[in-house]
Formats: C-alpha cells, sequence, structure tokens
C-alpha cells in the first residue's frame, strides 16, 4: 500500500496539479447608445471561455462617452446574483440631477478607495461600485450600499455576464464605448489523464511482483 501511494505521489507531483491564481479578461467594444430618459437601457453580454476553477476577484471597467453622468444606472447581472455599478453618481439631495461630469474611463473594484458615488472630480481610475440597490429615481449619497462585487464570490466563473445600462434621465445622450469583466482564481486543475491512470497501474503491478518475489 506504501509503495502505491508513494507512486501516485509522484505522478500527481510530475502533473502539477497546485492551483495557480490567475486573472483572466474579458472585453467588449461595444460603441451603442444608451436611450436618453428610458429606463429600458440597453443590455450586453459577454460569455467568458474561463479556465478558472472559482472566484477570489471580479472587477469591471466601463468607458462611456458623451451624456451626464448623473443620469447613468447600470448593474452586472451573474448566475442569478446583480451588483450595482451605478446609481445616478454624486446625485444627493443637494444636487438632485447627480454629476455634471462627461463620459468616463473607470475600473470598478470593491478594494478601491472611493466609492463612484462621491467621485471628486473627473471619472477615472479605479473607484468602488456604486452599491446602491434602490430605484434610480430616490438614488441619493444617504442611501445604502446593500451591493458589492464580492457578491459573485459563491458563483461559477462561467456562464453569461451581462451588463445593464441605461440613461434615467433627459438631457445629453451618453454612449457606452467599451466595457471588460476581470476575473480572478484558482485555474481549474484538469482531471487525471490516461497517462497518469496507466502509471498508477503500473506501480500496482510492479507491486504484486515484488510481493509474489519474496
Amino acid at each position: 500500500m506504501k509503495f502505491t501511494a508513494l507512486c501516485l505521489a509522484a505522478l500527481l507531483t510530475e502533473t502539477g496539479t497546485a492551483a495557480t491564481i490567475i486573472t483572466e479578461t474579458f472585453s467588449m467594444n461595444a460603441s451603442v447608445v444608451i436611450p436618453d430618459a428610458d429606463l429600458a437601457g440597453v443590455v450586453q453580454t459577454i460569455t467568458p471561455g474561463t479556465s478558472l476553477a472559482s472566484l477570489d476577484r471580479v472587477t469591471v471597467t466601463l468607458v462611456t462617452s458623451g451624456g451626464w453622468n448623473g443620469d447613468l444606472y447600470a448593474y452586472l447581472w451573474h448566475d442569478g446574483v446583480l451588483s450595482v455599478l451605478l446609481n445616478r453618481p454624486g446625485r444627493s439631495v443637494a444636487r438632485p440631477d447627480g454629476a455634471a461630469i462627461v463620459g468616463m474611463s473607470v475600473e470598478l473594484a470593491d478594494a478601491a478607495g472611493t466609492d463612484i458615488h462621491l467621485a471628486p472630480g473627473a471619472f477615472s481610475g479605479s473607484f468602488q461600485p456604486d452599491g446602491r440597490d434602490v430605484h434610480p429615481s430616490v438614488a441619493l449619497d444617504t442611501s445604502p450600499r446593500n451591493d458589492s462585487l464580492a457578491d459573485f464570490l459563491s458563483t461559477a466563473p462561467d456562464g453569461a455576464w451581462r451588463l445593464f445600462i441605461a440613461d434615467v434621465a433627459g438631457g445629453e445622450e451618453a454612449t457606452l464605448v467599451s466595457w471588460s469583466i476581470s476575473l480572478t482564481g484558482p485555474q481549474a486543475v484538469p482531471e487525471p489523464g490516461s497517462g497518469l491512470l496507466a502509471g498508477v497501474a503500473l506501480c500496482c503491478l510492479l507491486r504484486r511482483r515484488r510481493v509474489s518475489q519474496c
């Protein structure tokens, strides 16, 4: 038994089955106009061919042009889980129209230092997702933040990832230029192949021969 176990351990070591943490990024150049003052919005889908076994971190990038950032509402949906990315950024009692900034190029990550709803100036760089899971007509800086991208860590990496984005107030028209998702986690370990199984069988055969010669 000990001889067979040693053979199996050696074969597993040779196949390099230790999990490796990797990040895979999947992008879409959308160039789609977001209808002005229309809660129906637009939906974009990325279905990644991922090699991850599970998720440790999810980040999202959004690039828009034109429009009025304070009008935008966006969420990411995957495997029955929804995370609010934008919900009328900058909107407060004092600023009911939200942030008067045109366009953005942002990475949304839970580990970022600043809530995108409270972005102090240009929408460029890394921010925490908005997380305010309330109707955009009532979203304020004081609304509770119940969502995070960490909510996806309990889901499988593969399958459709859907971005919904809408311009919910009248005024300027925005365009979704591009977006991407970055998935980080352990790389899936391949199932033992026929070569590995043949090696174990050979070890067992050699052991039986040694025992019969004793």
